[in-house]
């Protein structure tokens, strides 16, 4: 809104200043034809006039439409009228500016209206046009099409060529007997300019169209692949699920065994051996339930957490590049979590962290824990170029580096089964900053 209102501002001081031309080019070439009778100077006196007068009108127009334009980002209300302010605004500087100027003033005939009406449905119709560059040049040609038919002295009795300039080029025509020749110049440009001002609107809309459709295509190809990606990773999921549950089978049979050779040898170390089989089998039975049942939690401390996450990545070659960021009050808070999917959100995350920092000259990435009232929040943060204006946490499946895979849908979809949220943003000392809201329960507070 402020771009298109500073652009009709400025239009409108540039019309402002066309008016400081002077028409004598206009006059000397009129000399010129009526003393040596030929028509070149005729010609020069009404291509500089028209040219003059296309000037003049393109700036105060197009200073207008963008105007109302602007004003039509205000309210909805305020959108489908929009084009009443070129209509209002134009008459009204003519208006005022014959009542003020002294000397030759600017002629409010038919021209001046037709050009208004061309342009208002050139708007309308080519809102298409991106740019007001390319718009800019179909109204240019319009209005000078336009402009022509204040030249020809059969449709003065139409209200056109009122102004004093356009009288004096038909009068001295008409002294000598061109007025014909006149006319065909002024219908011939009237139409070659208005055909180039519709071929060009043609031909830019057109290209908008292509272009837009050429858009949806790749929204659509990148719709398709995500869905086959998301089917890919459903069937990969059953199939670890059903891996996972068969890997089940065996485990029970060892708990059982290790309990019962535990329960019948006596105190020393065979019983602290399989005693400790047993814990271990039971803490993979613990992970299992987890990795079948998103609803599975456990209740363990913030530093567990993290150190779980840590020996998942330390086989990376940037596991060096990733510090803690917690005090201890922080680490030692015992919170409710299904413990495996939130540490592979987590590393999931720290992955991501490590693709932003990969071209940067400081590599760094933390993963920080703190309080934020009843809540937690599971920070990672690096020194990368962070989340350009474009992206959201909406950008489903997919992350800025172009990578496939779970991206930031299978952190989304842990934070909200665990009563949480995702919160991305840039750090204001630069990088990027992914949050896992966490909400504790009224025995941690």
């Amino acid at each position: 809104m402020r771009r298109t209102l500073a652009a009709g501002t400025v239009c409108l001081v540039l019309w402002l200043a066309t008016l400081q031309i002077s028409g004598s080019a206009v006059l000397y070439y009129l000399e010129r034809f009526a003393l040596h009778d030929d028509g070149r100077y005729l010609l020069a006196s009404a291509t500089t006039l028209v040219s003059l007068n296309t000037l003049r009108a393109v700036f105060l127009y197009v200073g207008w439409f963008n105007l109302g334009e602007s004003l039509s980002h205000l309210s909805s209300r305020w959108r489908r009228f929009y084009w009443l302010v070129p209509l209002a605004g134009v008459p009204c500087c003519y208006t005022l500016l014959s009542q003020v100027q002294s000397g030759l003033s600017l002629h409010f005939g038919a021209p001046a209206v037709l050009s208004i009406i061309t342009v208002v449905v050139m708007q309308i119709t080519t809102r298409e046009i991106k740019g007001w560059i390319a718009r800019l040049l179909v109204i240019a040609l319009l209005v000078f099409a336009v402009q022509w038919l204040d030249l020809a002295p059969m449709l003065s009795y139409w209200g056109f060529g009122g102004g004093e300039l356009s009288s004096a080029v038909k009068q001295f025509a008409l002294a000598a007997d061109w007025d014909w020749v006149l006319d065909a110049l002024s219908f011939g440009m009237f139409f070659s300019a208005a055909a180039g001002g519709g071929a060009a609107a043609a031909l830019l809309v057109g290209a908008s169209r292509h272009n837009a459709n050429l858009k949806k295509i790749r929204e659509r190809d990148l719709e398709i692949a995500t869905l086959r990606e998301d089917a890919i990773r459903i069937r990969s999921h059953r199939e670890v699920q059903q891996l996972v549950h068969d890997l089940a089978r065996p485990l029970t049979t060892i708990l059982g065994l290790a309990d019962v050779i535990a329960d019948s040898l006596s105190p020393g170390d065979l019983r602290r051996y399989a005693e400790r089989i047993s814990r271990g089998g039971a803490n993979m039975n613990q992970m299992i339930n987890e990795l079948l049942r998103e609803e599975a939690r456990q209740r363990v401390p913030v530093s567990a957490l993290f150190e779980y996450v840590l020996s998942q990545v330390s086989a990376f070659d940037w596991r060096h590049s990733v510090t803690v960021s917690a005090d201890d009050r922080v680490l030692a808070q015992r919170i409710h979590i299904n413990q495996i999917r939130l540490s592979r959100a987590l590393v999931n995350l720290l992955d991501n962290a490590n693709l932003a920092v990969r071209d940067s000259p400081v590599k760094e990435i933390r993963l920080a824990a703190t309080m934020d009232g009843h809540a937690l929040l599971l920070s990672v943060i690096d020194s990368g170029p962070g989340f350009s204006e474009a992206f959201s946490s909406d950008s489903r499946g997919v992350s800025e580096w172009g990578s496939t895979g779970f991206g930031l849908a299978f952190v989304q979809e842990v934070a909200k089964n665990h009563g949480g949220c995702l919160l991305i943003a840039n750090s204001p000392s630069g990088g990027a900053v992914v949050s896992l809201q966490l909400p504790l329960s009224e025995e941690n507070r």
